[in-house]
């Protein structure tokens, strides 16, 4: 029993100690791209969809103030935002999702695109039904924002 828990601890020492290597290398590989501009490299870059990638964080934003107003409720006893969490939830994770996917420029924004709309529609329609509360309302417009800017690239 004893073996194996030296045999554990050395292989996560030996996995740090390659983490800390390889963290070392990365981080003297960029320093050392930085400096040298002996040559450079003309690529065409796609500007980034910066519209996208902020309503979509915004759109996270508001979710998630929307959520800590649906947990105040809960705990004074009101559950009548528990869907409204719910789904407030899963549009805040895909989202986030989109912003970072968006902010890479990656390809797959464009198939992700549909799916968000979706998520985002369902939290809009369930937030919508508490507008009376500002928190839901504002994740509400926001989502319905970033439905319009998604549904430019789709």
């Amino acid at each position: 029993m004893s073996v194996n828990v030296k045999e554990n601890s050395n292989s996560r020492r030996n996995l740090l100690k390659g983490l800390v290597a390889g963290s070392a290398a990365l981080a003297a590989g960029s320093v050392m791209a930085k400096a040298d501009h002996s040559h450079h490299h003309h690529h065409k870059v796609k500007p980034l969809n910066k519209a996208l990638i902020d309503i979509a964080n915004e759109c996270a934003q508001h979710g998630d103030e929307c959520i800590a107003h649906c947990l105040e409720m809960f705990t004074m006893g009101d559950t009548t935002l528990a869907k409204c969490a719910q789904t407030v939830n899963e549009m805040v994770i895909m989202c986030r999702a989109l912003a970072k996917m968006a902010s890479y420029q990656s390809e797959q924004v464009k198939a992700l695109a549909p799916i968000v709309i979706d998520v985002c529609q369902i939290c809009a329609d369930e937030c919508g039904k508490h507008d009376k509360h500002q928190q839901c309302k504002a994740c509400a417009q926001s989502c319905l924002d970033c439905i319009k800017e998604l549904k430019k690239i789709v």
